[in-house]
């Protein structure tokens, strides 16, 4: 990604543990990917198939490197920590370690448009026992003003809690998006009852005790609560209910207290807890912030990013601020290297039996948004990759599984055919940002997809396979200025349809990462009823019709 960074300097940033991700900041040049894109192992631990990727994305060398800078979460990093770069012989001395929430806070804040903002940062754990911090940031400087009380148990903090119940629907801590998904099937069974406090000095504890599933589990015995049968999935949709709506009135609380202590209107949010857009729609709506950012990649998938952006501004102490428009930090891929698959060469990409002995058929178009736009209005299921992948874990449009929004069962054929995930989970709208407000009660532009809006009434009929259940959707707005290919193709859905949206998800089948390579993507379209891929300009279909 091109920006108007003046790093005189190359800053690589790799992230130690789970979601593990390399990011190299050259000159104004930004490339960044989590392992798992690489390894097509999902949450891998590891960065240095990425960090490979970076340096031949950017042409450099090892002896060209100025500066490594790693977190982690847990213990913190001995100093000087080279892990896996050790065996390269380099010199110590170019290697630091920086705090898990202070990498969140400059990977969110320096991304941002406010020269002044709070920052919030919660997730499931950072180093040692926090799971809250909360920061100050005016001009080039961050400064921590508070966060939990480091003597209470990290699992305790928000981000645990929520994964404990996340546990007790039967699901890993990082499938807590489920139990987001999960949440409007459920009711408040117990209204009276909370599962969290909060003093006079922000800190925040659950009345949670126990590990994993254990924590929830001991806390709806000892308050006789009855969510069911531990790990059935849809039947502890009242679990869901409960934790997502007592996680959503403490974040509230935490944000009403410190605007009334630091009087900012800005606010930056990062770690995994802000994922969940439903949050964040509600802090615009319930306090006195006016201003909200959150990155894409407000996960441990932007550890690398937050790092090499602490070597820029803190360390080389670098000017230049650059505002983040989209997530496109991948690289883009020749069209040598698309058509090695596609004619099956194999010089680049090395294909499984199962795409040697497909039988598709391909073609390049000459005007590709028109021609896709066609065939998504006739009820096709197609993949779409473009450029450069997207950080984080949502596909904004660059490797996305698209169709039209309606009718309704789309939603379930995409879940069960293709997905093969759970039937409850909805689909995100992307959607032309000058007709936001004709679709949902949203007053804002939603990029990243991390704000949640209500449809209104009268659109309901016009996209129901990317509602949810209570009538609401996980917004994407789609600009010329930031993606100007996938607006394109909205907007001649539109000319079609007039209808502005389009179903969007990303890339993969459940539990796997999302697509990185024309070799990933052409895998993919043989191995699911995937009607079309599209890379780039080239249409591929099945079988021996002609289109």
């Amino acid at each position: 990604m091109k920006t108007n960074l003046d790093a005189d300097k190359t800053i690589v940033g790799f992230n130690v543990g789970h979601n593990g991700s390399c990011t190299i900041i050259k000159g104004n040049d930004i490339v960044s990917i989590p392992e798992e894109r690489l390894n097509r192992k999902k949450y891998s631990d590891g960065y240095m198939y990425s960090f490979l990727y970076c340096m031949e994305e950017l042409g450099i060398k090892t002896k060209d490197i100025d500066l490594f800078i790693s977190s982690n979460y847990g213990d913190y990093l001995p100093d000087k920590y080279m892990g896996d770069f050790k065996v390269l012989g380099l010199d110590n001395q170019k290697f630091i370690s920086i705090d898990h929430h202070l990498s969140h806070a400059y990977s969110t804040y320096f991304m941002s448009p406010f020269n002044e903002a709070m920052i919030i940062v919660i997730d499931g754990q950072g180093n040692l026992n926090m799971t809250e911090s909360y920061y100050i940031a005016s001009d080039r400087n961050i400064t921590r003003v508070g966060g939990n009380n480091s003597e209470r148990s990290k699992y305790k903090g928000i981000g645990r809690t929520y994964e404990t119940f996340t546990n007790y629907c039967g699901w890993s801590a990082q499938e807590a998006g489920k139990t987001m998904g999960l949440a409007p099937y459920g009711k408040d069974k117990y209204p009276n009852i909370d599962v969290y406090e909060i003093n006079e000095k922000c800190e925040i504890s659950s009345k949670c005790n126990g590990k994993y599933y254990h924590g929830s589990y001991n806390f709806c015995k000892e308050n006789n609560m009855d969510f069911g049968k531990i790990g059935t999935g849809f039947e502890n949709k009242d679990a869901a209910y409960f934790i997502q709506d007592r996680t959503e009135k403490i974040i509230i609380k935490l944000v009403r207290q410190l605007y009334n202590k630091y009087k900012i209107k800005n606010l930056c949010l990062a770690g995994g807890v802000f994922l969940n857009g439903v949050i964040n729609n509600k802090i615009l709506k319930e306090t006195e912030i006016e201003n909200i950012f959150v990155p894409p990649f407000c996960d441990d998938t932007g550890q690398s990013l937050g790092n090499a952006l602490y070597g820029y501004y803190n360390y080389y102490k670098c000017s230049n601020r650059f505002c983040l428009k989209n997530a496109y930090f991948g690289r883009t891929y020749t069209e040598e290297e698309i058509l090695d698959v596609l004619e099956k060469k194999q010089n680049k990409f090395i294909l499984p039996y199962e795409v040697k002995s497909f039988d598709f058929k391909y073609k390049k178009s000459t005007n590709i948004e028109k021609e896709v736009a066609k065939i998504l209005s006739e009820g096709k299921i197609i993949g779409w990759f473009q450029g450069g992948s997207e950080i984080g874990p949502r596909a904004l449009g660059h490797r996305s599984i698209l169709c039209a929004p309606y009718p309704k069962e789309m939603k379930d054929n995409i879940n069960e055919k293709i997905k093969h995930r759970e039937m409850f989970r909805p689909f995100a709208p992307a959607i032309l940002e000058e007709n936001l407000n004709e679709y949902f009660e949203l007053n804002i532009p939603s990029p990243f997809m991390l704000n949640i809006g209500k449809v209104k009434k009268e659109c309901i009929d016009k996209i129901p396979a990317t509602l949810h259940v209570d009538e609401t959707g996980r917004v994407q707005t789609v600009n010329q200025r930031d993606n100007d290919k996938f607006y394109n193709l909205i907007k001649e859905f539109y000319n079609i349809t007039n209808v502005p949206v389009l179903l969007n998800t990303s890339f993969n089948r459940g539990g796997e990462p999302i697509v990185e390579t024309p070799k990933d993507a052409i895998i993919m379209f043989c191995q699911t009823p995937l009607d079309y891929l599209v890379i780039d300009d080239y249409i591929i279909w099945k079988g021996d019709d002609n289109i």
